[in-house]
């Protein structure tokens, strides 16, 4: 074990922005032993070193700088999570007590304990158990400085304590999501806690949220994947890029309540239209290339006549208040034809030329359908 208290005490100061004479006067002592101290030269005593760890909000084992091995650790996470997926959870609780006795300042061991009791208490609907992880998840925060990922962890953390009070206390885990609800990311929590607040219209109208950001999402990964396989340059990653389309495609489909009226959605089709005959182009499959591009066109013209950004109402298991109006805006363009244009010219930005030049059918065959027109 190689003791690093010199150099904890001088990293938790200063994570304090305290000077040494400030610590020195918060511990009754002379500057000249703060120095010592972090130096090296001296150590405190036992009671001063207590004193410290409660001060930097520590464990005496953290401030020393001792760390139980990674295969310990290991070891013990392995034991636990065995006795989960064997069903044996009295056995699965004594051997996380075990190890809190054994490693009570230890992040690791305090987190993974807490998982097993969140567990076990949904599987026994247990209030003393879903307590129990709360608390043991309250005190990982003080060491989660142990963690290589601390703001992450926090977040993690914090999540799951407020996942936890929302069967016993509702309002004290609506209160805690609305706090971690970064970029919406609790929004699906929030609209449960909510409905299990007796308050359906508030909790729908936060599940319309999560249904636009799934549809923002389900875009976003599409195209982004797609690019992707494309990149990749074979018949292979060809046809499962032509898939994903197909797939994101059937989604877009399946959320609009009617086709023929412009929303959002007319623009998610065309580029998932355009996107599959650039990959219908690379695999020389030249009719239906034509199609997807004719039938894009369509649409992308029906959409100037009257084009809108917005989902409001135009969405299944649209709930949203009267007074919400999602529009989403992007770089596809204002008006869908030249959207599609747009879509043409991002090619080359981002694809190898080889591919660009598997492309060349289709951006050919756009050029003389806009033309004609």
């Amino acid at each position: 074990m190689q003791i690093k208290l010199n150099e904890n005490i001088k990293k938790y100061r200063k994570s304090m922005n305290l000077t040494q004479e400030e610590l020195a006067e918060a511990f009754g002592v002379t500057v000249g032993a703060v120095s010592k101290w972090e130096s090296g030269s001296n150590v405190p005593d036992i009671l001063t070193l207590m004193q410290l760890a409660d001060f930097f909000s520590i464990s005496v084992d953290v401030l020393l700088g001792y760390s139980m091995s990674s295969k310990n650790v290991k070891d013990i996470s392995d034991r636990l999570e065995a006795l989960l997926h064997e069903d044996k959870y009295d056995e699965v609780i004594a051997e996380a007590e075990k190890a809190l006795v054994r490693y009570p300042g230890n992040f690791k061991i305090l987190t993974r304990c807490a998982g097993v009791y969140h567990v076990v208490s949904g599987v026994k609907d247990s209030k003393e158990y879903r307590n129990k992880a709360i608390e043991l998840y309250e005190s990982s925060l003080r060491y989660v400085s142990q963690s290589d990922k601390p703001d992450q962890e926090s977040f993690s953390i914090r999540f799951q304590i407020a996942t936890l009070n929302g069967r016993d206390n509702p309002a004290k885990s609506l209160e805690e999501f609305e706090k971690i609800n970064y970029l919406g990311i609790a929004d699906n929590n929030i609209a449960n806690i909510l409905r299990m607040m007796g308050k359906p219209e508030e909790a729908m109208e936060t599940y319309t949220k999560v249904l636009v950001s799934i549809l923002v999402k389900t875009s976003q990964f599409s195209t982004e994947m797609f690019m992707t396989l494309v990149a990749m340059d074979n018949t292979k990653a060809y046809k499962e890029a032509c898939e994903i389309m197909d797939w994101y495609m059937t989604i877009v489909d399946a959320t609009s309540t009617d086709r023929s009226k412009n929303s959002y959605l007319s623009k998610m089709k065309i580029m998932g239209l355009v996107l599959k005959s650039l990959v219908l182009s690379s695999l020389k499959k030249y009719d239906e290339m034509r199609t997807c591009i004719d039938t894009a066109f369509e649409i992308a013209k029906e959409y100037d006549k009257n084009p809108s950004n917005d989902f409001s109402g135009k969405i299944k298991f649209w709930h949203g208040g009267k007074d919400d109006h999602i529009s989403l805006y992007d770089e596809f363009g204002v008006g869908a034809v030249a959207g599609i244009d747009n879509l043409f010219s991002i090619g080359p930005k981002f694809l190898p030329p080889k591919v660009i030049k598997k492309m060349g059918k289709a951006l050919e065959y756009w050029n003389s359908v806009k033309q004609g027109d």
